[in-house]
């Protein structure tokens, strides 16, 4: 069953989070708090699928976590403060994540995951900035997000299944 994230608290306050509901298993909905206006114009669109936007909000959390030194929403869940420790190895685990990303996956798809999830561009906005073709860029986001979605699926521990 595929592990439903919750925001961070840095994503909550930028405002850029929605309320949609994302398919866990067949015909099984679970309402989540996401955001990125590009990743849900493509997914209304059926561009991509809700595993695509899982990839995507784990990448961005992954991120968050461990780039930015935010504080993991999962760490807290046993309703004390969060033990320092599981703080620090679920910050150096989200770091090895987002190297492997980086790596596998390149500059270029590191720069549209980046634009997309941490700093909240849409597509006209990334083809401003780009100068290239909508198309172009949602195709690119498009396969970025398949590769992704397999990455995770390839890690330890079944990130994506």
């Amino acid at each position: 069953m595929q592990k439903v994230m919750e925001p961070t608290p840095e994503r909550l306050a930028k405002g850029d989070i929605a309320e949609t509901d994302i398919e866990i298993r067949k015909n099984v909905f679970v309402p989540c708090l996401r955001s990125s206006g590009a990743l849900y114009t493509l997914r209304k669109s059926g561009a991509i699928q809700d595993c695509h936007v899982a990839a995507a909000e784990m990448w961005a959390r992954d991120y968050e976590t461990g780039v930015e030194g935010a504080r993991d929403p999962e760490a807290g869940k046993s309703g004390g403060k969060a033990d320092p420790e599981l703080s620090l190895i679920s910050r150096a685990a989200a770091v090895t994540r987002c190297e492997s990303v980086r790596r596998s996956l390149g500059k270029v798809s590191w720069q549209f995951l980046h634009m997309m999830m941490i700093q909240g561009m849409s597509i006209n906005k990334m083809k401003a900035e780009l100068k290239k073709d909508h198309a172009k860029i949602a195709g690119a986001i498009e396969l970025l997000l398949e590769q992704l979605v397999e990455l995770y699926d390839d890690m330890p521990g079944a990130q994506m299944k």
